[in-house]
């Protein structure tokens, strides 16, 4: 080998592509019959991406020496970078047949099996590799990359290490095991091996990408959002990529960015079942149930293995109150993904819902063994057990509670449980601590995703409804509506005592629970829609007449009907169905309308310490000050104008006689008693509510003038209260 030669081949192995490129071409003008160094030339062109020119480069290496296995095995690499499987299984085939030991040209034929689907062939290709050459690292690589994707981790893992172990400086390597262990969880190591893989080939684009996942999965959002920025800038044609940047902008509250990077993904890859999913938690998290369940489905429709999407399936169906086909969802993501931590906490919350509390602890607990970090799990198990919650357990949450990456929505809930903690632990002050912090926090973490509580308007929509419904309005609407005794409506102020009434009730043999169905509003909130006007919706409620009043309340008793069609009472207990019984009187005057009644200080700081997934105005004293100061205008609106009766509860009087209010109760829905009711506790049926627990236990005293606990902490709050 010439002197020039042997420096070009130096530049090119330090890295030095140009310049070893200029010295393979002059040596080609001069002896253009050199195999070898078009096959150099064709290799630069090749690590350069320039796979084409790469192609023809090799051709003509190979057509001056069609013997060389090198040769072949080189040109199948190109073939493959550009999408040519098939050639480039036939060139690897020729580069095996004329050395039929080459661990190199396994390799690749692996490789090319892969591209084409043919995964067992690939694994047994990657398998002769490696025992023709225990030591090929990047053999070792590309099988860990084909077993993880077959579900088989633990042999992945196995190899990505013995990959790293035989060639640290191999980067491929570095960043899938980074991956992978993020995937199992281990996020300190996982962000090692993916630093190092970036350290090593800082223009390798999948490794930016894996190392934005761990940076995003550790709460450091705006480093993911850089290192997907330069993976895209590497190879704009990452699709997953712009799904991960969707993720990070989701997860730092700005869903319209998040929108527009998950639809680039789609423009990419229309058939992304990951990307699909995402959106579909990403209309989720805007309420847009429906069109979230239907990117779910076409997730599960282009992969039907993919747990996140069965697990985004059983959330909706969650969210909708089916718990039984929820919690199927949940066990086949499960299935699918045994160790995946957030499907593990939300069969737990579905298996408290229905009263398996120890199987809830259980999921709880599986969550924390696959993810000792998932603070979901830390907060639901807290909230679950309370006082019970084991000291070990309680320094975990602690530990996990000062990371200072947390978001503040994940930072919010932990704190919420470790408040229940103390509570029960009767440390009110460490508890009033906690929840001045996490309310904090939720409320930052609300209005970063844009969900802020206006009390103003509020008020107005409180005055617009004083406005609509008064003894002139309900004189001329009289009997409209439909005549059925059937619906039945719980209402009142959240953690008012409406589960508690709803599990009297549905303990009657004839009564169905159907839990916080939100008809109400959401056809109050659609009454503009329905009338084709641009009107407000409670000027709409003023403008209802006949037909439309019966067509509306048909389409509840077919809901219900839905849901239940042998009950002869079915309850609805959403407590913001308040603000609308006003509708219900027009569209069911012979309905049942319960109000739950409760000390307002106990309700203030039962609202304070509950981590609500929807209701907005919780986070903030002043918001719940005004909100129980409408609240109240509007009760007092209602007794005066209201042409049907509302059954008064108080809270306190129930504690003190519950078979005494549980037979108002049931007198009151035009029921004969039955002794069940007097013993709700005892009960198995699903409940959805924060209190689950509680309305599972026998009532006690202790749950009247909770608020003399949190007196010096919630003063101001409980002054702005109104007075009876």
């Amino acid at each position: 080998m010439h002197a020039e030669l042997k420096a070009a081949i130096s530049n090119h192995e330090r890295g030095r592509l140009d310049e070893a490129d200029r010295v393979y071409q002059r040596i080609l003008a001069e002896n253009p019959q050199d195999a070898i160094v078009w096959n150099l030339s064709g290799v630069v062109a090749q690590q350069k991406g320039d796979h084409r020119r790469a192609i023809e480069l090799l051709n003509r290496a190979i057509s001056l020496n069609p013997r060389e296995p090198a040769f072949h095995a080189n040109v199948a690499e190109a073939y493959r970078a550009i999408g040519l499987y098939e050639q480039a299984a036939l060139s690897c085939q020729t580069a095996l047949q004329l050395e039929p030991n080459s661990p190199g040209a396994a390799n690749n034929l692996g490789l090319a099996w892969q591209g084409l689907g043919r995964i067992e062939e690939a694994i047994s290709q990657f398998e002769t590799a490696i025992r023709l050459q225990p030591s090929f690292a990047m053999a070792h690589n590309n099988l860990g990359n084909l077993l993880r994707r077959a579900g088989h981790a633990d042999e992945a893992m196995r190899h990505f290490r013995q990959a790293v172990q035989l060639d640290p400086n191999l980067a491929a390597a570095h960043s899938n095991l980074g991956q992978l262990l993020l995937e199992q969880y281990q996020r300190q190591e996982s962000l090692h091996h993916c630093l190092e893989a970036v350290r090593l080939q800082p223009y390798f684009p999948e490794a930016q990408n894996n190392l934005g996942n761990v940076l995003r999965e550790m709460g450091r959002l705006k480093e993911s959002q850089a290192c997907y920025m330069e993976a895209l800038r590497l190879k704009p044609s990452l699709a997953l990529t712009c799904n991960n940047l969707g993720q990070s902008f989701q997860e730092e509250g700005d869903l319209e960015t998040s929108l527009e990077w998950y639809r680039r993904g789609l423009t990419i890859d229309p058939d992304s079942a990951r990307i699909h999913c995402n959106l579909g938690s990403l209309f989720q998290e805007h309420e847009q149930y429906e069109t979230a369940i239907q990117h779910y489905r076409r997730a599960l429709q282009l992969d039907p293995f993919f747990a996140e999407a069965h697990h985004g399936v059983g959330s909706i169906l969650h969210e909708q109150g089916d718990i039984p086909s929820a919690q199927t969802y949940f066990r086949e993501a499960l299935r699918l993904r045994p160790n995946f931590a957030l499907a593990h906490c939300s069969l737990g919350t579905v298996l408290e819902e229905s009263g398996d509390l120890g199987l809830a602890e259980r999921s709880f607990r599986n969550a924390l063994l696959h993810d000792p970090d998932h603070t979901g799990a830390h907060a639901q198990l807290a909230t679950l057990l309370r006082g019970k919650l084991s000291d070990s357990d309680l320094a975990a949450s602690r530990q996990l509670a000062s990371n200072p990456d947390l978001t503040d929505g994940k930072r919010s809930a932990i704190l919420f449980g470790l408040a229940h903690v103390d509570d029960a632990r009767k440390d009110y002050q460490a508890a009033a601590e906690e929840l001045r912090i996490a309310n904090l926090f939720s409320l930052a973490d609300r209005t970063r995703r844009g969900q802020r509580y206006d009390p103003a308007l509020h008020d107005q929509f409180v005055d617009g409804l004083i406005e609509t419904y008064t003894p002139a309005y309900f004189e001329r609407v009289g009997t409209s509506g439909v005549h059925s005794e059937r619906p039945v409506f719980i209402i009142g102020l959240p953690r008012s005592g409406t589960t508690l009434t709803e599990q009297i009730l549905a303990s009657h043999p004839l009564v169905f629970g159907a839990g916080e169905l939100g008809w109400a509003g959401s056809t109050f909130a659609k009454l503009p829609q329905i009338m084709s006007t641009d009107t407000p919706d409670w000027k709409c409620a003023g403008m209802l007449a006949e037909p439309l009043i019966s067509d509306l309340a048909r389409q509840l008793l077919d809901r219900l009907t839905i849901l239940d069609s042998v009950a002869q009472r079915v309850v609805d207990k959403m407590p913001d169905n308040y603000l609308y019984v006003g509708l219900i009187a027009n569209l069911f005057p012979r309905a049942r309308i319960i109000h739950c009644r409760r000390d307002l200080r106990d309700i203030a700081v039962s609202c304070w310490m509950t981590n609500f997934r929807q209701i907005r105005w919780a986070n903030d004293q002043e918001h719940i000050a005004s909100r129980f100061c409408a609240y109240r205008r509007l009760m007092q609106h209602w007794q005066k104008t209201l042409p049907v009766p509302i059954l008064e509860v108080d809270y306190e009087q129930t504690v003190v006689d519950v078979e005494g209010t549980a037979r108002r109760l049931i007198s009151w829905i035009g029921l004969d008693w039955d002794p069940a009711c007097a013993s709700f506790h005892e009960q198995r049926r699903t409940i959805r509510t924060a209190s689950v627990t509680q309305v599972r236990q026998p009532i006690y005293g202790s749950s009247v003038a909770r608020w003399k606990h949190y007196e010096s902490a919630l003063a101001k709050l409980f002054e702005s209260l109104p007075h009876e």
